[in-house]
């Protein structure tokens, strides 16, 4: 099968756009998560999670065509490992750093998508 196959270009573009329905629900599992962080509910687990959501869209982002989300989830990503396992590293600008990839997600996933956050 080549790139030049009808079929299969259909198929990748059935696959683009499965993918692209799916990233409201990524974004408020993603806004959920952080909030859970800054409500003080779980922080680890949900910091832990927060970081495994943000993986997933930054390697599948650009697979699907949504670099610029993609760039900003691996921002959000590196944002957020420094944190794992640690609370004592919560600081305010350790917040204020994740706060503002989370936004940057949000920005993105608008700006590519026209979907707009919760």
């Amino acid at each position: 099968m080549t790139f030049s196959n009808p079929s299969f270009l259909i198929f990748l573009e059935e696959q683009r756009a499965d993918y692209r329905r799916s990233l409201p629900e990524r974004l408020v599992q993603i806004e959920s998560l952080w909030r859970q962080v800054l409500n003080d509910e779980a922080p680890a687990p949900a910091l832990a999670s927060l970081e495994r959501c943000a993986h997933s869209l930054a390697g599948s982002g650009a697979t699907f065509g949504f670099a610029v989300l993609g760039d900003a989830a691996r921002v959000l990503e590196l944002a957020v490992s420094p944190l794992l396992g640690t609370t004592h590293a919560l600081t305010p600008v350790a917040l204020s750093e994740v706060s503002r990839a989370v936004e940057a997600l949000q920005r993105s996933l608008s700006g590519e998508t026209g979907i707009q956050g919760a």
